[in-house]
């Protein structure tokens, strides 16, 4: 409710029954009880028959950025993002912009959830750009994770000894297996390694633009520092295009990096899956 009310800034009986399936009375009971522990976040407003939070909730709930995209994930996980307009169904102002163009299989994400649950490795068939035609991995996952507009799962290959990450939308078949005695997260030194990404506003920008910039990614700072594992790295870089090289020029890039030396090391590595 407390998301509901930062992010909506209202709450009402009627949504409450509808996002988590409550009876009216159990919704009117939440919505007095989060009242009575926060007397001074809203008010009963009998036109539009809800309670609107009060200015003074926001400045109580003061956030840093990164809390501030925590909070929304969380909020997002409660309501749900339609892509686009259904038919037969109202509009609703809370929209995607597009589809996602590389959903995973539920038979992969689940089996590799299963994997990671219950630390056992898994036969998977992959493609690769290096390695187009279907060939079979084993591997050992342990963490799932969305980078940008794609899934990856971080594993360890038992064919390279070594920990890589694979896209599931290019994983065809997968098998659990009966083996859990390959390394695991605690072992994945690259990805507990934490690394700092600088960014800049573009130097090619001219001053009122770079303006614009600071105040939309960096809450009027000079920069801006997001710590990512290693292995994300390149993937964080790559959704904001963030620029790296000279020939990487605005309009097209708005960001740079400027601790570039610190992240090369993580940048184009070789994938040979």
């Amino acid at each position: 409710m407390h998301l509901l009310l930062l992010w909506e800034g209202r709450l009402n009986r009627g949504r409450l029954i509808v996002l988590f399936e409550l009876s009216p009375t159990r919704a009117s009971e939440w919505i007095r009880e989060f009242g009575e522990r926060f007397p001074e976040s809203m008010k009963w407003n009998s036109k539009t028959r809800s309670y609107e939070v009060l200015p003074g909730f926001f400045v109580s709930t003061s956030k840093s950025r990164h809390d501030l995209s925590e909070s929304m994930a969380k909020y997002l996980a409660i309501v749900g993002l339609r892509n686009q307009e259904i038919e037969g169904v109202p509009h609703v102002a809370l929209q995607a912009g597009f589809h996602d163009l590389s959903t995973p299989s539920p038979l992969v994400f689940s089996r590799l959830m299963e994997g990671i649950r219950t630390c056992q490795a898994v036969r998977i068939e992959y493609r690769s750009m290096q390695d187009p035609k279907p060939h079979s991995r084993d591997i050992a996952p342990h963490s799932l994770v969305r980078s940008g507009r794609r899934w990856h799962v971080r594993a360890y290959s038992e064919t390279h000894h070594a920990f890589r990450d694979y896209a599931l939308g290019r994983i065809s078949r997968i098998q659990l297996l009966e083996r859990g005695d390959l390394p695991g997260v605690e072992d994945d030194d690259a990805w507990n390694t934490p690394v700092p990404v600088r960014l800049l506003p573009h130097p090619g920008l001219t001053r009122d633009q770079q303006a614009v910039i600071r105040f939309e990614y960096f809450t009027d700072a000079a920069s801006r520092v997001e710590i990512c594992r290693g292995p994300m790295v390149p993937y964080f870089i790559q959704d904001v295009r963030a620029a790296l090289l000279d020939s990487e020029q605005p309009p097209q890039y708005q960001i740079i990096v400027a601790n570039l030396a610190e992240v090369k090391p993580w940048l184009w590595m070789p994938s040979k899956r």
